[in-house]
């Protein structure tokens, strides 16, 4: 006997592909095995590969029965066990997925299993390691009458078992977390699971702890940190009600917990809940669909909530709480430090120089932050001028010091040091600008006696090194923690007395219609890593110290700041008012590029053009030569039905098939003009 099984494959090819399905008891007595819908599959593709696919449909087939209108039926070769399945909730946002972000459904079911699934841990080796990091909560823990307002609240809709978005506005500080926490005990008490998304690896050390602390074995992390192993062990594990809440950054939405009652967005406002590679998803906008298809309750949570977020609470499709008031304390004063005009010292003002002492001189702890890696942004010839640029990108390369060589921080190209110029033949070179390898060493000749940390990109690299650095600070083992955004994110270290931020205007003038939010966030995130228990301070270095972004952030103001960009945004009809489609197009020749970006354009406007819909472009790119491709790009202003988004998805296809050597992706709901 045998099934006919319909499956779709992670391919950009819009079908269905038929399979046989031998069924063969292993046993004398035994069942014969089914396939079901939604289970994963592992099937010939070509000539030589495997690939895993999902199962859409199932039909009994007769044993002799080879090929179908003149095609070849292939064999399944292995069904995955029943853990793998992608069961109602998860099959729903699967296709939801698919139509919003115009793909084929076979291209994200890739997000639904762990990379080789199956493996097994090695011995020892487990999802559920108890972390190192401190844990600083207090026993018995008293909630606000802000706080019970927003978990009573959740908790009637979890208990109604409906879907219920919430979106949470806390000041840093305010006690969002013990809010997530107390939704969480509340769904656990009714037998159903939970998910718990931060925006990066970096603060999974410290939110797992304070779960861990509060509900044991039952909770465990899943995300690219870990081994292969381990991750199918914790979706394994999942699977079985084994572990019944999972943290992790966005991969961790779609772990198979059953009866998903409770999905939290920590810092929602995070652009890294968008994934840049395909498929784009945005994990806020895909948890929502998950919650709904589960009748779960949602809420996303921030200091500065993203503006579409802010919008929709405002409007009523989200129920908005506030939690206005930090605990146990007030919000840091945070002074504007004006760097015109000189006397600043290696990039630290007087004002920052002398609060760092005095800081260091009370025990407590520093944060600095600085959004450049390496020592020096660029190398310049003393005698012509020339800055040495990455031969792939129309970027100079950064000046690294550990090891030291010269580094493209977009396609990774790596040379020595030059003896000499390639332009001039001079023999000295100027490193200009700075970065956080650079701001570590100048920290060093300035405190000799303090024990520094630094945490970018070039530091965490290894597996752990996360972990191994916060779970170092947040324990007393360093005094001054130098990073760039990593160190912005959501942190609670109860000794950091003094914030520094180097450069608090450096996102401003990005060609970004989020710039503001962006710098406003970050400005205002990282500000809130002081004084969290006791007296804290902030300082902003600035060129730009009356810019109104920096003055708000510098009031915690978010009210104001939501008072000027709303309007702008409005009148200039970007999100969240108008939805965006940005089209990039990339390829090795210009003008062969160039000619497909104006082509496609120009079928993009003749189709999708009209009222209420704006086809901006083609344009250079903000980086017009990256990875040795040029690249254009075209953006659609406006709503893309159904029908709209299938007919951009085969205009794509055919794009492709008619320009050869021409790349084009999609992105639906860009953050990100780059």
């Amino acid at each position: 006997m045998c099934q006919l099984v319909e499956i779709v494959l992670p391919v950009p090819l819009a079908q269905v592909f038929s399979y046989r399905f031998p069924r063969q008891p292993e046993a004398e007595g035994e069942s014969l095995p089914e396939i079901r819908m939604g289970d994963l599959v592992v099937v010939p593709f070509g000539r030589r590969r495997e690939v895993i696919g999902m199962v859409v449909g199932v039909s009994e087939l007769a044993a002799d029965i080879r090929e179908i209108d003149g095609v070849k039926l292939r064999d399944v070769i292995r069904c995955l066990p029943p853990e793998y399945r992608v069961t109602a909730d998860r099959l729903g946002l699967a296709r939801w997925l698919a139509s919003y972000y115009a793909l084929p459904l076979g291209e994200v079911v890739p997000l639904f299993h762990p990379p080789s699934p199956g493996t097994r841990a090695r011995k020892g080796g487990s999802g559920t390691p108890q972390p190192e990091y401190p844990v600083v909560d207090p026993e018995n823990i008293t909630l606000t009458p802000a706080q019970q307002r927003a978990v009573e609240a959740a908790s009637k809709v979890l208990d109604d078992g409906v879907f219920g978005a919430f979106l949470l506005h806390g000041v840093t500080g305010s006690g969002k977390t013990e809010v997530y926490l107390n939704l969480i005990s509340q769904a656990l008490d009714a037998g159903r699971g939970a998910i718990y998304l931060l925006p990066e690896i970096a603060l999974t050390p410290q939110t797992l702890a304070r779960i861990s602390a509060r509900f044991g074995d039952r909770v465990a992390a899943i995300h690219s940190g870990l081994s292969a192993g381990q991750r199918c062990r914790v979706h394994e594990m999942a699977a079985r009600g084994e572990i019944e809440v999972v943290v992790g950054p966005r991969s961790a939405l779609f772990a198979p917990v059953r009866d998903l009652g409770v999905i939290i967005v920590d810092e929602e406002h995070e652009t890294s809940f968008k994934q840049d590679e395909k498929p784009r998803y945005h994990a806020r906008h895909a948890a929502l669909v998950r919650a709904r298809e589960s009748r779960a309750v949602v809420m996303l949570g921030s200091a500065t909530p993203d503006l579409e977020s802010m919008v929709n609470a405002l409007e009523g499709r989200f129920q908005l709480m506030e939690l206005p008031d930090r605990m146990g304390g007030s919000l840091p004063e945070v002074e504007v430090v004006d760097m015109r005009g000189g006397g600043n010292l290696e990039g630290f003002t007087p004002a920052l120089t002398e609060a760092m002492a005095a800081t260091l001189e009370e025990g407590r702890q520093i944060i600095l932050y600085y959004n450049r890696r390496g020592f020096a942004r660029v190398l310049q010839c003393i005698d012509c001028g020339e800055v040495i640029m990455c031969p792939n990108c129309d970027i100079g390369v950064t000046y690294h010091l550990r090891p030291r060589r010269l580094l493209c921080h977009y396609c990774d190209f790596t040379r020595q040091v030059p003896d000499t110029c390639p332009d001039c033949g001079g023999q000295e070179f100027l490193p200009s600008g700075g970065g956080t390898e650079k701001v570590e060493l100048n920290l060093q000749a300035h405190f000799p006696e303090a024990k520094i940390l630094r945490l970018d990109h070039d530091t965490t690299r290894r597996r752990g090194s996360h972990r191994r650095i916060l779970t170092a600070f947040a324990r007393g083992e360093a005094d001054i923690l130098v990073g760039t955004q990593m160190v912005a994110k959501g942190h609670h270290f109860p000794k950091v007395g003094l914030v520094g931020v180097l450069a608090a205007d450096d996102g401003l003038g990005l060609p970004d219609y989020r710039a503001a939010e962006r710098s406003f966030q970050l400005l205002t995130q990282v500000a809130g890593r002081s004084g969290r228990t006791e007296a804290g301070r902030v300082i902003f270095q600035t060129w730009r110290p009356e810019d109104p972004v920096i003055l708000a952030a510098a009031d915690h103001d978010y009210a104001t700041f939501l008072e000027t960009e709303i309007p702008l945004r409005k009148a200039l009809g970007y999100p969240p008012f108008k939805r965006l489609v940005r089209l990039g197009i990339s390829g090795r020749r210009l003008a062969h590029t160039e000619e497909g970006a104006r082509q496609l354009a120009d079928a993009v406007r003749a189709t999708l053009g009209g009222p209420g819909m704006d086809i901006l472009g083609p344009a250079p790119a903000v980086f017009p030569r990256l990875k040795d491709r040029y690249r254009f790009q075209i953006l659609i202003k406006g709503t893309l039905g159904k029908k709209k988004k299938e007919w951009l998805a085969e205009c794509l296809r055919s794009f492709k098939e008619g320009f050869r050597g021409v790349d084009v992706v999609h992105d639906v709901d860009p953050v990100s003009m780059y």
